[in-house]
Parts: C-alpha cells; structure tokens; sequence
C-alpha cells in the first residue's frame, strides 16, 4: 500500500513515516513537502493536514484515499474542508497507531471514517438551525450562495461565478442572515453541509 505523506510540518511527516515504517505492515511512504515533488510515485492513500489542503492539492484521482490529520480543528473548519476537498476520513493527532491502521483499513474498503465524537459534533452543528425551519425559506440562489460561501469564496467570486453583481451578492447575504438568524459567515458552515446532504441526488 503506497502511502503519500503531505503535511505542513515536515518534522511531523518525517515521525509520521518513521513510525509507521516500523510496523508489520506492506506500507510504502513518502514524505513530501508540496505536491509538486510527488514525481512518479502513485500513492493508494495521502495523509494531508489544513496546512497542506490550503496550499492547494491537485484533484487525486478516484481510487486515491485521503486522510486528513486533525490537530484539534474546529467544527466549523473541518466542516469546510469536508465541503472543499475530497476527504475519506478525519484522524486525531491523538490517535495511537492501531487506530490509525484500523481507519486506513475502513477507508480502503470504501468507507468514510470520523471518530465519534467528531461525527457528533458534525451532525449537531449541521442540524443547529434545523429547529427554526428557517433555511427551508432560502431561495435557489440563496442556497447556492451559502454553499459558495462555505467553501471559502469572497464576494466578487462568487458574484463572477453566479454572473451576477456584487451588491446583488451583499443585498442576498444580507437577507440570508436575517433568514436564519446569523451575523458572521462561518455561521453558515453548518447549514451548507446540511444543505449539500438535502440537495445531494
């Protein structure tokens, strides 16, 4: 199993394979620093971190397992990393390394893993609005807005993106926060995993 080790501490990637080349297991890693230095080698998995996400990873394809090794991040960000990029699993830096062969085992055999309390606090922040009924009064735009929004783009990108204008863009944001009872952006994480889970086919 080819294991491609991408993280925004090289130290941390460096222990992270030497630990994991010492269990009895058929892993080949590779550290990398960024994904440009990937070469020829074709992982079946890649341990990425928000540091390294954020820089920018190329679309892996299909067959290709991504792991996102979570320092401690909010629900929010994991939330909008889980929206942005193709994640299969979300792993503590506090998990030993049992666990850590028992998620990669999950994940190769297609499915998503994410600790419990982790899937919790997901599944309680996507449903916090759910009580007011509130976001079933979005309109299509406006639910597009608030999935673009999650995903981290600002106004003028998501006015180009919707080919409208920028003010039309505040005057629907202004609107959607006072739909559902908000005042920041990142308050909408939640209602656009929701949204997604609805609107998927």
């Amino acid at each position: 199993m080819n294991i491609l080790i991408n993280l925004g501490s090289s130290l941390l990637g460096e222990a992270l394979k030497e630990a994991l080349g010492r269990e009895q297991e058929d892993y080949q890693l590779r550290t990398i620093a960024d994904f440009s230095q990937r070469k020829t080698f074709c992982p079946d998995f890649i341990i990425a971190d928000c540091h390294s996400l954020r820089k920018g990873m190329p679309l892996a394809e299909p067959a290709v397992k991504v792991i996102l090794l979570d320092y401690g991040l909010g629900e929010d960000e994991i939330t909008s990393l889980l929206l942005t990029h193709k994640i299969d699993g979300v792993l503590s830096t506090h998990s030993d390394l049992s666990h850590f062969k028992k998620a990669v085992q999950a994940i190769n055999d297609g499915q998503v893993w994410l600790d419990n309390r982790k899937v919790k606090a997901l599944i309680q922040h996507a449903e916090s609005m759910r009580s007011t009924g509130q976001d079933l009064s979005l309109s299509k735009k406006e639910r597009e807005i608030v999935i673009l929004i999650s995903q981290g783009l600002m106004n003028r990108e998501i006015a180009d993106k919707l080919c409208i204008s920028e003010q039309t863009v505040k005057t629907h944001i202004s609107r959607i926060f006072r739909k559902v009872n908000v005042s920041r952006r990142s308050q909408l994480v939640p209602l656009a995993l929701k949204l997604m889970v609805v609107e998927a086919p």
